[in-house]
């Protein structure tokens, strides 16, 4: 079982049609582009802001 690998955009998109939610290829690629230019401006010190906020430890180098 673990050496199967589930195809979860094909589940995820299921599951969203069947609450009546169209998942499109142009939604998609939008989607991927607003990830990249989210990680894009992810740098070190705002993970390391947002963990001291969120209260966690700090990442060890």
């Amino acid at each position: 079982m673990a050496d199967q690998v589930p195809d979860t955009a094909t589940d995820t998109t299921a599951m969203l049609a069947a609450a009546g939610i169209v998942v499109t290829d142009e939604g998609r690629a939008r989607a991927r582009r607003r990830l990249d230019d989210a990680r894009a401006r992810w740098t070190p010190a705002l993970e390391a802001e947002a963990r001291e906020q969120l209260g966690l430890p700090a990442r060890a180098a």
